[in-house]
């Protein structure tokens, strides 16, 4: 049995200098019509990049040195006028070029929240933490190669409560016309969009990466292939799924779950070797294998695969995924579902300490301007520190849905506790990252 190339292959994110961070910064804050504003925005991401703790406006504004910091940045980021979407355009093109980015990646964003009043907060159960949270649920868009990854837009849940109340409304200043409230906090719909727009910035034709076991596949399959968007997407065991019937002189599909059509590809499974992040230099072996299929329902004019993840000392499939790059080999398709790891481990060790989660503010559109100034501050550290970083090809990734809004009680899930880290809560030891207010 002949081994496939490795994947994902070795990258390494070259030191950017100084002067070329911050022309980076100035080319995005370039974006903002005024010169009081770009002076504020540059204030804002030194302090989200030089604050110790949690990012509150207070700790922000003493960090800047300026009088009436506090007051001042409260207004830029909360009650000023200034679009978001130029500045994330921008951010977008200057980390194509300097990442090399091989997908966009859809991560989602779960913002515990102790209050009621933040914009979008509401009870949701987690899967990653198997309880209800009371929390803030969006979307992040990243940018991803092998070596690093960054976010570049942004989408914010929004429930029916938040949606139908023309008072709630009016105190977090949602407009009519804001995306989020268009798609009505529908998981894959607030996805697609995100990626359709980051997408119409660049122009660029990445494929989409996206854990969504959780979530509804058609729908993300469907909308995804109207938009003429490559993806591919990591499903569950229990997906619905269409195969040709492999049998001698039958041309009928069998139907079956993800996991039970899996066992068609098994006599197709080649090893992958893959570089191991947790000991350099040395290799780990998984076995892929590769079916194509289709959805009940689905597009039959869009071919797909489903390909099945093992360990070669497991006989259970460890991973699915299912693909429009029917056409890609197993080694780079392998790769590309560990970006979702990349941009986990990104978001853990440089996202959250710029401050990902500590918005303190109830505004719709403060969050957004905040989200899209830790975007800049995420790059900028992580174009200022460079170096080697191993790929990460080992995918312990986060469904797609953060949350789903509940009422009433839940059971926890079974499992639950290996993914408490995943999600920080509240007031539990020192690796949260705070209390948020409400």
């Amino acid at each position: 049995m002949r081994t496939v190339r490795p994947a994902p292959e070795a990258e390494s994110l070259s030191r950017v200098p100084p002067s070329e961070v911050r022309a980076l910064r100035a080319s995005v804050l370039g974006s903002l019509r005024r010169r009081d504003q770009r002076h504020k925005g540059e204030l804002y991401v030194r302090a989200l990049l030089d604050t110790p703790g949690r990012k509150t406006m207070r700790n922000l504004a003493v960090t800047t040195g300026e009088r009436a910091a506090e007051q001042s940045l409260h207004h830029f980021i909360s009650c000023s006028t200034w679009d978001w979407n130029p500045l994330r355009a921008e951010l977008t093109a200057g980390l194509e070029r300097l990442l090399a980015p091989r997908a966009w990646v859809v991560r989602p964003l779960v913002i515990p929240k102790t209050g009621r009043h933040s914009v979008g907060v509401g009870r949701r159960f987690v899967p990653q933490l198997g309880q209800v949270v009371n929390s803030q649920h969006g979307y992040g868009l990243w940018l991803a190669s092998g070596a690093a990854a960054a976010p570049v837009n942004w989408r914010l849940s929004l429930s029916g409560d938040w949606l139908d109340d023309t008072e709630l409304r009016r105190r977090a200043a949602i407009p009519d016309d804001s995306a989020d409230a268009g798609a009505a906090g529908a998981p894959e719909a607030l996805a697609v969009d995100m990626v359709v727009e980051a997408a119409g910035w660049t122009g660029a034709a990445l494929p989409v990466v996206a854990d969504a076991r959780e979530e509804a596949v058609l729908p993300l399959v469907e909308a995804f292939s109207r938009a003429g968007l490559p993806f591919l997407l990591r499903i569950g065991t229990g997906t619905g799924l269409l195969a040709p019937n492999l049998s001698a002189g039958r041309s009928r599909a069998v139907a079956g779950s993800a996991g039970g059509l899996a066992e068609l590809a098994r006599p197709q499974r080649r090893p992958v070797q893959w570089p191991d992040p947790a000991r350099p230099g040395r290799t780990q072996t998984s076995l892929v294998g590769l079916l194509p299929v289709r959805l009940p329902g689905g597009p039959a004019a869009v071919p797909l695969t489903l390909v099945g993840v093992w360990s070669p000392v497991s006989r259970e499939v460890s991973e699915l995924w299912l693909t429009s790059l029917t056409g890609a080999g197993r080694g780079t398709l392998l790769g590309l579902g560990g970006l979702i790891g990349r941009a986990d481990a990104d978001f853990r060790g440089t996202s959250l300490p710029v401050g990902a989660l500590d918005f303190e503010g109830r505004s719709y559109k403060g969050w957004h301007r905040h989200a899209t100034l830790v975007s800049l501050a995420h790059a900028s550290r992580l174009l200022e520190a460079g170096a080697h970083r191993g790929p990460v090809a080992s995918v312990t990734s986060i469904p797609l849905t953060g949350g789903r809004r509940v009422r009433g009680r839940v059971r926890r899930a079974p499992g639950a506790a290996a993914a408490r880290a995943e999600v920080p809560v509240p007031g539990r030891g020192a690796a949260s990252p705070g209390r948020a207010a409400g």
